[in-house]
């Protein structure tokens, strides 16, 4: 297991169990939390059984099938990164599923998480059958649900739909686009240019390319 370890996954293993590789099973099995950064394999996670705490920064591709065996996980925490599918997630006991800025479209099986009590969708281009139904009804049960305003939705949706895989969402200082995963660039979580709303809005009326002359200088 060890051998094939990505290196990203080694070095976060390693700050949880207070040592460098080579790790044994049992020491995988054990870790509850854990904390990973730009990794570009997660296979490890399905060793990891007792996990109930996972925070995945600016990795890709993220598999739930992975995931989805981490039957102690309460938190998951998916920023930045490449996760397209919630599927695997259904039969988890997840409170609280942080996904700012990814790919996800389609959020049905998050509709089986009885006991999901907080969200954040911010940055995916949500399906219009999620964002105007789903959304509502998950909030209608009682979860906290954090969620691009009509705007950043629609632009990140659209552009999306036209093969540009950058995202939009509303900051403190202004609309920001952002390429989510590592297939653009090998630090998404950095270099969120920010734009004004009229040439955020330009976007979805002219040609959706011109959103990656925003990223030009980085």
């Amino acid at each position: 297991m060890n051998s094939n370890l990505d290196p990203a996954v080694s070095k976060s293993i390693a700050r949880a169990t207070g040592h460098e590789p080579p790790f044994s099973k049992e020491e995988c099995e054990g870790i509850q939390d854990l904390h990973i950064r730009n990794s570009r394999n997660l296979e490890v996670l399905a060793q990891c059984g007792s996990l109930e705490i996972l925070l995945l920064v600016a990795c890709d591709p993220v598999d739930t099938d992975n995931v989805s065996r981490l039957g102690s996980l309460r938190s998951l925490t998916v920023r930045d990164s490449g996760m397209a599918s919630v599927s695997g997630l259904a039969t988890l006991s997840l409170l609280s599923f942080y996904a700012p800025r990814n790919f996800i479209y389609d959020i049905t099986p998050l509709m089986s998480i009885s006991r999901l009590r907080n969200l954040d969708l911010t940055g995916n281009p949500l399906s219009e059958n999620s964002y105007r139904h789903l959304v509502p009804q998950l909030i209608e049960r009682g979860c906290r649900v954090i969620l691009s305003d009509e705007f950043e939705w629609k632009l990140t949706l659209h552009l999306h739909a036209e093969g540009v895989p950058v995202s939009c969402y509303k900051s403190p200082q202004g609309y920001r686009l952002c390429r989510p995963g590592l297939k653009l660039t090998d630090s998404p979580e950095y270099a969120h240019p920010v734009v004004e709303k009229s040439d955020a809005a330009s976007l979805l009326s002219g040609n959706p390319q011109r959103a990656f002359q925003y990223f030009e200088n980085d």
